[in-house]
């Protein structure tokens, strides 16, 4: 087996390409993941409030 690395050097890299802005997709997934996370930390509090304990503690 053997391996294999490059440098600047030998390798173009596209620093446009680095920069450039987020995909339709990905920014769509971000949103739905944080809508998501925001809804779960909202029942859980809603959990402890009712039941007066923490479930994971």
């Amino acid at each position: 087996m053997s391996a294999v690395t490059y440098t600047d050097k030998f390798v173009r890299t596209s620093k446009a390409a680095a920069s450039a802005k987020k995909g339709f997709f990905a920014r769509f997934l971000e949103a739905v993941i944080a809508a998501r996370m925001e809804q779960a930390e909202l029942e859980y509090a809603r959990y402890v409030q009712i039941h007066g304990r923490d479930p994971v503690a």
